[in-house]
């Protein structure tokens, strides 16, 4: 990430920096990430613990929050479930990104842990988002224009998608991918290449690349 040129202006970490969510892990977590030298985002997946992830990397509750990355607006939305693997966008949780979103026209992006999209992976979107509430953020996303995409992870591979007219980006796997295996019923994961997705903002569109990342023999 380093070596991208121009530099990246923010990294977005979409959940589940930890596994057991031990503050050991967040202390690694920031050991990793300080080296790149940029400012750092987070929000929380199902593996996180929220309390010891505000602690370590800033992360603020109930909802989420809004900053700033050069000319765009970055809302970022937890869309977790204590205790639980699938996603929850809860009316309280919707009603404040309605909020955030009607408060500034900025370019935006909206991050969750959660992508809002069908991987056409049973086993995958069993852990998703519930269809009365992908269909609830559909209508908060079409009310607001000037969101150019929603990214996520969660689905341990990369997965592109729309909801209503807002593009949804899932960001592939930094260890441990999931087979494609449409219709599959069992999670089946696979070390693969490490990956990450880059978002490049152009005027009043956004395009996102994926970049594996590979050792050297």
């Amino acid at each position: 990430m380093r070596a991208l040129r121009p530099a990246p202006h923010a990294v977005l970490v979409t959940g589940d920096v930890a596994e057991s969510g031990t503050a050991r892990e967040y202390e690694r977590a920031r050991e990793l990430l300080a080296p790149l030298g940029l400012p750092v985002h987070v929000l929380p997946g199902n593996h996180d613990d929220p309390d010891a992830l505000a602690a370590s990397l800033g992360w603020e509750e109930p909802h989420g929050y809004a900053v700033r990355v050069d000319g765009l607006r970055l809302v970022a939305l937890d869309s977790t479930r204590p205790g639980e693997d699938d996603g929850l966008l809860s009316s309280e949780r919707l009603a404040w990104l309605e909020a955030e979103l009607a408060a500034d026209s900025t370019p935006t992006v909206v991050a969750m842990h959660h992508p809002p999209l069908l991987t056409g992976i049973d086993s995958l979107d069993e852990l998703g988002i519930p269809a009365e509430q992908r269909a609830a953020l559909r209508s908060v996303l079409a009310a607001h224009p000037h969101v150019l995409r929603v990214v996520a992870g969660h689905v341990h591979r990369a997965a592109f998608g729309t909801l209503g007219p807002c593009g949804v980006a899932a960001a592939p796997a930094a260890y441990l991918e999931a087979r494609l295996e449409i219709g599959g019923t069992i999670l089946d994961l696979e070390e693969a290449a490490p990956g990450f997705a880059l978002h490049v903002a152009l005027g009043d569109a956004c395009t996102t690349h994926v970049q594996r990342v590979t050792t050297a023999a």
